[in-house]
């Protein structure tokens, strides 16, 4: 079976992580350190990273620095998966859902500046399946922009990386993401002041003093490996690139449709994510790659509102993508055969 997801490992990878292991130093933290200058210095000399434990725990450390309480209301997008619901229920604050565009994946900026009021406290905008949203829109908004990288890292819109726009971005860096921290891990980046105090949070022992702490401590194991594939992420990039490439020729020949890019976007082909507009429905994809040894899937399990029972009529976009779209499979390590096979049943989409 050709696997819908799966990490790049590679040799030197393994070195490094073999290095540390017979060094007996785990958990000393002088490599995670490096690792979060390496991942900050992608970004520029003005920029601060947090590592931890996961992209979850990254999101649960930006909401408690910047206050979040009971009642306040966060927006996000509903064409997500669930962890950031988890993490704002977390909070008891109000998640406030918005439909994502007609030609995208990606939350409508328009919906965004009509759902905000006094009580929003927070925007997480989300970028989706390597792809940009139009997060330029909010620069003139006098609210805390949380950006949701963890699709989108190395992806560039308007000469800015993905990560810039907002005053804190987090990166899920599990098994199947850009690059993995060893299967799990989670980055926080930001240029505002006060990034220590998000640091000293993520662990709670040998403190002089007694505040909420919380074990979401990553190890240097951990940060070995991220230093790795940091090295190798351009390249990734490039080679996503070449197979999305290759798609885009073959569903031409068939019913598929791929969302619209934003002028300037450069993106980094986290998925290949395209929509069905034909004969065939989503199940009926499904089971014909699975017939010849493909695993394609949904991109999202189902989207946010779903689970909170609001009205579908309200997510209309979100729930035709539900409906409609089925992801592809796309890494750096997809040999020839396996992308040649997949474009021809591409090409058998009706």
């Amino acid at each position: 079976m050709i696997s819908h997801s799966r990490p790049t490992i590679r040799k030197k990878d393994l070195e490094v992580a073999l290095t540390v292991m017979i060094s007996d130093k785990l958990a000393t933290g002088d490599i995670i350190y490096e690792f979060e200058r390496t991942f900050a210095n992608y970004y520029g000399k003005s920029y601060s990273s947090v590592f931890v434990n996961s992209g979850t725990a990254a999101l649960y450390l930006i909401l408690n620095h910047l206050g979040i309480k009971e009642g306040d209301e966060i927006i996000l997008s509903s064409y997500l998966n669930s962890s950031p619901l988890q993490v704002i229920s977390m909070f008891k604050a109000k998640p406030v859902l918005v439909d994502i565009t007609e030609d995208s994946y990606q939350m409508d900026m328009d919906l965004v500046i009509d759902k905000i009021n006094e009580n929003t406290k927070a925007i997480i905008v989300s970028h989706m399946f390597g792809n940009v949203t139009l997060i330029d829109e909010l620069a003139d908004i006098k609210i805390p922009i949380i950006e949701d990288a963890s699709h989108s890292l190395g992806a560039i819109y308007k000469d800015k990386k993905i990560g810039e726009y907002g005053d804190y971005a987090y990166f899920s860096l599990s098994a199947t993401r850009m690059i993995t921290s060893g299967g799990a891990g989670g980055m926080i980046l930001t240029n505002k002041k006060g990034i220590e105090a998000i640091r000293d949070i993520r662990h709670y022992d040998k403190k002089d003093d007694f505040i909420q702490r919380f074990n979401y401590y990553p190890t240097d194991l951990q940060a070995a490996i991220g230093i790795e594939e940091m090295k190798n992420l351009d390249r990734m990039i490039t080679v996503r690139n070449d197979i999305a490439s290759f798609y885009d020729t073959a569903i031409m020949e068939s019913s598929l449709s791929k969302h619209v890019l934003h002028d300037s976007e450069l993106p980094s082909n986290y998925r290949y994510v395209c929509k069905a507009n034909g004969s065939m429905n989503i199940n009926e994809i499904i089971d014909m790659f699975a017939r010849h040894g493909v695993d394609v899937t949904r991109p999202i399990y189902k989207p946010l509102h779903q689970y909170l029972d609001l009205d579908k009529n309200d997510f209309p976009n979100s729930e035709d993508a539900f409906l409609k779209s089925v992801s592809i499979p796309i890494y750096p390590t997809l040999v020839k055969e396996d992308a040649n096979l997949i474009t021809k049943l591409l090409k058998k989409v009706r």
